[in-house]
Parts: structure tokens; sequence; C-alpha cells
């Protein structure tokens, strides 16, 4: 009697084991996946008002970077891993400014007297990863370029920063961090006394 209630016990016991692994497997299996991509969606901070109000404008956003990826995290003697936007970032760009500007009161129209082009010339979140800390760098421009119809204005507008820490850099606040500074950067463009007196 001893020797079989022992081999159920051990029997029981295995069971037991089993079932509190999978959850653990499943949990690791989870962790390891690291996201294809960054969301990203500026929330963008301007105070709704008529700034531009009965004045009309057509938009166009052109990417010059030579790359699409937005993070590139590079480790000694390996390739660089590089991230992406979930959507093309001209398009997200193109989304956001000309939702803004109608909250302004702009009409955004696909003929108007005042043409405004969007180039991104950077927007890159470079991370530099050893062993026990890393270094990371960002820095994002926009050039401006618009035609009233009688004169031509361009602004270049730039947010840079840095930052480091212990350990491994987290995706999450890498993502986190460029859509705050991309947000402060459209809030600038929108906000630019020079620019709302420019389109008529």
């Amino acid at each position: 009697m001893k020797r079989k209630n022992s081999r159920s016990l051990k029997q029981a016991g295995m069971r037991l084991s089993a079932l509190l692994a999978l959850p653990a497997l499943l949990l690791l299996g989870g962790c390891s996946q690291t996201p294809s991509h960054l969301i990203v969606a500026p929330q963008v901070m301007t105070a709704n008002s008529g700034k531009y109000a009965n004045k009309q404008a057509h938009i166009r956003v052109l990417d010059m970077r030579t790359g699409n990826h937005i993070v590139q995290i590079s480790r000694p003697e390996k390739a660089a891993q590089l991230f992406s936007s979930q959507a093309p970032l001209k398009e997200i760009l193109t989304q956001s400014l000309s939702s803004q500007w109608s909250k302004q009161g702009m009409a955004m129209t696909p003929v108007a007297a005042n043409n405004i082009e969007v180039s991104i010339d950077q927007a890159l979140v470079k991370v530099e990863q050893q062993l026990m800390q890393y270094q990371v760098k960002s820095e994002i421009v926009l050039t401006v370029k618009i035609d009233n119809g009688v004169a031509t204005l361009t602004n270049t507008f730039r947010n840079r920063g840095s930052s480091h820490g212990p350990l491994k850099a987290d995706l999450a606040v890498l993502e986190r961090d460029f859509n705050q500074q991309l947000a402060l950067l459209l809030a600038q463009i929108i906000d630019n006394h020079e620019i709302q007196q420019f389109i008529r």
C-alpha cells in the first residue's frame, strides 16, 4: 500500500510541475517577442483658435530620409536592429498637420493659393547598446516651405534629445519619447507666428 501511495504522489507531483511550467513558458515566450515597428501617434497640444480662419491651403509631405526606420539599436559586433513606424511617416505627418490646421480654422483643399510643403529631413533615434548600459541620441528635422502665390517662405524646425541609462534600452520608452518630440515640433509649426502671417 505504501509503494502504491508513493507512486501516486510522485505522478501527481509530476503533473503539477508540468501544469506550473506551461504558464511560465508561455510568459517567457510572450516577453521575448519584440515589436516589429513603433506606433507613431503624436499628441499635438495646441489651443483651438481661429488664427487660420478664412484661409485655404494644400499640404504635401515629402520623406527625404535615406532609410525608413525611426529607431536604430546598435550593439558591439552585431547587426543593428531597425524599427520603422506602423505607417509611412509622411502619411502620419500629413494627417496630423491637416487635422491641426483644420482645428485652427484653415480649409485643407486639393487646390489652394497657399501650397505648404513639409520635408522630413531627419527622424532618427540612435541607440548605442552596451552590455550593462545604453546611450540614446535622437534628432527630428522638418523643413516647411510655403508658396502663397506671391512669395516663398522656408523655415526649418529641429528637435534634439539625448539620454542614457543602465542595462537595456526600453523600446516602449523610445517610442513615447519620439512621439513627444514629434508632437512638440508639430505644435511649433502650427503656432509659428511667421507662418501664420505668411499664409494669405
